[in-house]
């Protein structure tokens, strides 16, 4: 294959030191040549930058390394990614990255194949992979959930089909999804994956490009069956934010995007985001769409949804 594309590796770190070394060891044994890893560290108190230092001078590979600086403060996430999108060079594809992962070697190489045959310059085009979960001492737990090979606007309202380390997404999904709007708070994941599944298109790869590494305290019923996964959504969902966060980052991402909608997209997500009446919350309820992968997960928003919840 060609190598003629560049990619940018959007790397941020935070306190990632335990870590760090065998995500970076990954990003430098991918078999893609044509890489340039950006990294802004968010106020580490740990030896975080002085690793990423120590690997930036001893690199010897095709692949570039840099280091941004740390204007403005602890950003969060996902602000200090957007903040390394609006700071790095300009390239034909972008790769979010978490610090504590472990990329196969020929992850940036398959996503971009698809990219080149796929992905349309002046169209926003999100690739994603499937990718497995791992202990912090190497025990294999799953693999995740299988997806569908297209992405609409229905499989990215209450459920992100994939974590931000396996997105690679083109030069205008970076321009029309990030810089030139305000995403807000929501997650980077979620709002590039809707973004592009309503504007652009969506690209999934069912082959396996990572390991997820579950650390000890994230190892969570999560990774059980659907009974207990069920008692924990609704747990969760009934009595925290999340599900009042989910609603205003939807009211959000319409007002941002409602005139680029179809009317189609417009109708949905009218329907998703308006005051909660009795007949709304029964037509959520039986809404003909699966919302969720896990079965748990899809039972649980239909309760949500009757009990006027969300």
């Amino acid at each position: 294959m060609h190598h003629s594309s560049t990619v940018n590796i959007i790397l941020a770190t935070y306190n990632g030191s335990k870590h760090i070394r065998k995500q970076l060891d990954s990003l430098l044994e991918q078999t893609y040549p044509n890489i340039t890893i950006y990294i802004r560290d968010d106020g580490s108190t740990d030896d975080t930058v002085r690793i990423v230092e120590e690997y930036i001078a001893a690199n010897t590979t095709s692949k570039k390394i840099v280091l941004l600086g740390q204007e403005g403060g602890n950003l969060g996430c996902p602000g200090s990614f957007y903040r390394i999108l609006e700071e790095c060079g300009a390239a034909d594809y972008y790769a979010f990255c978490d610090q504590d992962d472990i990329w196969y070697p020929d992850k940036i190489k398959w996503a971009v194949a698809r990219l080149d045959k796929e992905a349309k310059k002046e169209t926003p085009c999100v690739y994603f992979s499937a990718y497995e979960y791992y202990t912090e001492d190497g025990k294999f737990l799953r693999h995740s959930p299988p997806q569908k090979k297209r992405i609409g606007l229905t499989d990215v309202l209450y459920y992100t089909p994939a974590s931000g380390f396996v997105l690679v997404f083109n030069e205008a999904a970076r321009q029309e999804l990030i810089l030139r709007v305000n995403p807000g708070k929501e997650l980077h994941d979620r709002w590039l994956l809707r973004g592009a599944a309503c504007l652009g298109t969506v690209v999934y790869d069912p082959r396996y490009t990572a390991a997820h590494i579950r650390h000890p305290d994230a190892v969570t019923v999560e990774d059980s069956g659907n009974s207990s996964l069920l008692q924990s959504f609704l747990k969760n969902e009934i009595g925290g934010t999340a599900m009042t966060d989910s609603k205003k980052y939807l009211r959000h991402f319409q007002k941002t995007f409602w005139g680029k909608l179809t009317k189609s997209q417009q109708k949905t997500l009218a329907l998703f985001t308006a005051r909660n009446t009795l007949s709304r919350q029964i037509k959520k309820f039986f809404y003909p769409k699966r919302l969720r992968a896990r079965l748990a997960g899809e039972a649980a928003i239909r309760i949500l949804f009757l009990i006027g919840k969300i």
